[in-house]
């Protein structure tokens, strides 16, 4: 019975490490260079830090990659009729990290991949050559298994949230 033990643990850790390969092998792999280049849209909400709703919005996203840097313009349209845009430049640095940079961005964006996540760290400066406007956002965009890729964000100044974002991106091309 002293020999079964030992047989025993052995097959059910090698079966716990072939269940843990096949569900991995199983997630979609993002890669925002990929997903974003094209044509893609998506809506979304800012709520509150209660959930509350304050302001609904669709973007507009035309991507292109050359080489290793998305170059994303995004227009964004809010339900108030205010628009705004944003002039991505993301270089992929290795396998899993990203650098980016754009139009409202102050210095540089921080990313990384795993898995199906992409998680993106960056300041905006809400009213550029005002540092007290600026906010930090950080976000994580998950490619679901539909092809669709979910965004969650916070807003923080000064370390507090201020809002949260939920938006959904769709392919078009």
């Amino acid at each position: 019975m002293r020999i079964a033990a030992p047989s025993l643990l052995t097959s059910f850790v090698s079966a716990l490490v072939a269940l843990t390969t096949t569900v991995s092998a199983a997630e979609p792999q993002f890669r925002p260079e990929k997903f974003f280049d094209g044509h893609t849209r998506s809506t979304g909400i800012f709520r509150n830090t209660v959930g509350k709703p304050e302001q609904r919005f669709t973007t507009d996203c035309r991507g292109r990659t050359r080489g290793r840097t998305l170059h994303l313009d995004q227009r964004f349209r809010y339900e108030d009729g205010r628009t705004q845009e944003r002039r991505w430049q993301i270089r992929k640095v290795d396998a899993t990290h990203y650098i980016g940079r754009a139009n409202d961005v102050v210095g540089e964006a921080r990313g990384k991949v795993t898995g199906s996540s992409f998680r993106l760290v960056y300041t905006v400066a809400l009213k550029p050559g005002n540092p007290l406007s600026n906010v930090r956002l950080d976000q994580t965009m998950t490619l679901r298994r539909d092809g669709t890729v979910e965004n969650h964000a916070t807003i923080r100044k000064l370390g507090i949230p201020l809002s949260r974002v939920t938006e959904q991106f769709r392919r078009v091309d």
